[in-house]
């Protein structure tokens, strides 16, 4: 063992402050190893049989979970919320810092003309190796000067068939030639997946080794959107200032997040989706994180104060949209004095975009895109004929393009793409690394240091274990639900306190740092011998969490739990920096943080968000972190690989004191010391 640790240290590139990482850590492995029967017991803070109270085990989130709208007081407090679930969307999605995609590249081509319209097909690439598809709808333009029209945008939801859906619930082709013939240009593209686009990827892209990367369906759908609007506003018979969207079903979740990120819409219309009790139930509406602290009515809100149609159905979960989602979203158009720009209308039918909703958002548009025609000329004609299928498929006359790559190709694509982006930022420009992967950091590990004064200290007893008092308690917050079982371990009365405090994590929780005969591992001792107030935590499914099995089982069966739940992993961290916060409330005094034995991973990602603590402390324990499977096996975050995971850490540490230990491989060495070098 001590061979092996030799030559961990030998094969390391860090600097040499860095490889100082405590020995004491090291010999606690020994220690561990040799550990008898406990006398720990007389620790645990649960009484015996009883269960933990903490509500991330005891209230799971869901899909379908009741939700409620949280109104603002102010258009500034409203302005502040909405810039923060901006920023929520964009990091969900994999978009901040925005991908190095290279300028708009399109195809347009096959027009059909018809009496009073014209369709065309698009390829328009939004990454290299990827494209969105679809088809372009035009007015037919008469006279030797271009006529500027608004532009619209389409996505559709889940049909069987796509934007090529024509049933009487909902019919993409029949909205988009409707548009057109009104005096519009529209572009209906498909769902990832979908309609041609079916042979480029399919509709649940990746896994979850793509999701550390922030590769998604939603961030591919959500990036196509985007590309799209550059798209419709760059084509000389489109008015850039005149963009509305809309779609219904999963097309209604691209519209509101489309429009939560975008002002250049103007006018929208999410159908059937703006729910209290339904928040979307595919891969590609439910971005990592997304709805840890909102739903679809304050997304929907973002759109405010622009013109914003709500239809819904009677017939699913939008049923209650009258009485509940309208009158929420309305509050937030009060406040900036224009409610009649935000209505609704249900229809009574079950899910759908059926003519007659169609013709309500026709209306919609009309009345601020064309308010001096009458309504007569909004109105769908039920007898049109739509073009055939092949005429309408992008690859029906024509092969992919000669860069599109196959879906394994594109994602090691993307990860390279990623990860130059990440260093070139960092390299370049440390401010604008701050800004944007030092935020995408904290917003995707989606916790933080706690106010003081939140902090609680339940069923608080004393004791004495190895001739040092102990006091045993449950550290709460009740702003988070966090109840984490805890041992503050002080000096004994010879020593006194004559350091600052210190919290220690172990892996496995607070009863693996004692062992057989009242014996204290070696990295326990050594801080309390200098005098240091030391704190044991059970962070989450760890010590005493393991007394219920539900701790460990929280994601079991919930559908889409990292859009609505903390991970494990960022749940680890949250109560990292609960103790960090009540030893600093408590002594006085800024505390140093230290991991060992699997714990030393989730210091190191808590040492980048512990604004108040004195320094880090964290054995590493010989993972490479190079490798996604690492991250996959134990420190599952969706996007923490996207956005610089240990080494955006550091970066937000700044000059605080690191010492690390039982780093893995010299690629590993090499990627942390750049981190490092980049703050001394």
């Amino acid at each position: 063992m001590t061979t092996a640790i030799c030559q961990l240290f030998a094969r390391t590139t860090l600097p040499p402050a860095v490889l100082m990482a405590g020995c004491f850590l090291f010999l606690s492995l020994f220690w561990a190893q040799e550990r008898g029967a406990s006398h720990a017991g007389v620790l645990n803070v649960l009484p015996e049989g009883a269960k933990s109270e903490d509500r991330r085990v005891t209230r799971i989130k869901t899909l379908k979970t009741d939700q409620d709208f949280r109104a603002p007081n102010s258009v500034g407090e409203w302005e502040e919320r909405r810039q923060q679930l901006k920023t929520k969307i964009l990091v969900s999605t994999g978009l901040l810092p925005f991908p190095e995609i290279g300028d708009l590249h399109v195809e347009v081509y096959e027009k059909k003309v018809h009496p009073d319209y014209t369709v065309e097909k698009v390829l328009l690439r939004t990454y290299p190796g990827y494209y969105a598809t679809g088809n372009l709808y035009r007015p037919i333009q008469t006279g030797a000067e271009i006529k500027k029209y608004p532009g619209i945008l389409c996505p559709h939801g889940h049909w069987g068939e796509g934007r090529l859906e024509d049933s009487d619930r909902a019919s993409v082709p029949r909205r988009a030639i409707s548009f057109a013939k009104q005096g519009y240009v529209c572009f209906a593209y498909d769902m990832v997946g979908y309609a041609d686009n079916r042979e480029l990827l399919p509709h649940n892209v990746g896994g979850k080794r793509e999701e550390l990367w922030g590769i998604s369906s939603v961030g591919l759908q959500t990036l196509a959107s985007l590309r799209s609007l550059d798209f419709l506003q760059s084509l000389e018979d489109v008015d850039p200032e005149k963009i509305g969207c809309t779609g219904a079903s999963g097309g209604g979740t691209q519209t509101f997040l489309l429009c939560g990120i975008e002002d250049r819409v103007k006018v929208a219309a999410p159908v059937n989706m703006i729910s209290s009790t339904m928040q979307g139930g595919c891969h590609c509406e439910n971005g990592p994180g997304l709805r840890l602290d909102t739903n679809n009515m304050e997304i929907g809100a973002m759109m405010a104060p622009r013109p914003l149609m709500m239809v819904s159905a009677s017939g699913d979960w939008t049923k209650k949209t009258p009485q509940k989602e309208f009158p929420a979203v309305r509050s937030v158009y009060w406040l900036y004095g224009v409610p009649q720009r935000v209505e609704e209308h249900q229809e009574d039918a079950g899910h759908n975009y059926n003519m007659a909703s169609r013709n309500v958002v026709y209306d919609h548009f009309r009345r601020f895109f064309y308010p001096t025609r009458p309504p007569q000329d909004f109105v769908e004609d039920p007898d049109f004929v739509i073009d055939a299928t092949g005429d309408l498929k992008v690859f029906s006359r024509r092969d992919k393009p000669s860069d599109v790559l196959e879906a394994e190709p594109l994602f090691a694509s993307l990860r390279q793409r990623f990860e130059g982006q990440l260093w070139k930022t960092l390299n370049e420009d440390k401010e604008k690394f701050e800004e944007t992967y030092g935020v995408s950091y904290r917003v995707t590990l989606a916790v933080s240091e706690p106010n003081p004064g939140d902090i609680k200290v339940k069923n608080k007893t004393e004791v004495q274990f190895a001739g040092y008092p102990v006091e045993k308690f449950l550290l709460t917050n009740p702003a988070t639900g966090q109840v984490v079982p805890a041992n503050l371990w002080l000096p004994d009365s010879t020593t006194g306190v004559q350091s600052s405090p210190t919290l220690l994590v172990h892996g496995q929780g607070k009863e693996a740092l004692v062992g057989a005969s009242e014996t204290l591992s070696a990295s326990l001792e050594h801080y309390l011998k200098a005098g240091s107030p030391v704190l044991s935590i059970d962070c989450l499914a760890t010590g005493e969490f393991l007394k219920d099995a539900s701790s460990t089982t929280r994601a079991k069966g919930v559908s889409l739990f990292e859009t609505y739940n903390l991970t494990g992993t960022s749940s680890r961290v949250q109560d990292i920096l609960l103790g960090e916060t009540y030893l600093r409330k408590r002594f006085d005094d800024p505390a140093t943080l230290v991991g060992i034995e699997g714990a030393g991973p989730w210091i190191l990602f808590a040492h980048g968000l512990a604004d108040g603590s004195r320094s880090t402390v964290a054995d590493l324990s010989g993972f490479d972190f190079t490798d996604d499977q690492a991250f996959l096996s134990s420190l599952y975050i969706p996007n923490i690989r996207r956005y610089g995971d240990f080494v955006t850490s550091i970066v937000l540490g700044g000059e605080r004191e690191l010492k690390l230990s039982g780093i893995s491989g010299d690629d590993m060495a090499k990627r942390l010391a750049k981190a490092v070098d980049s703050v001394q």
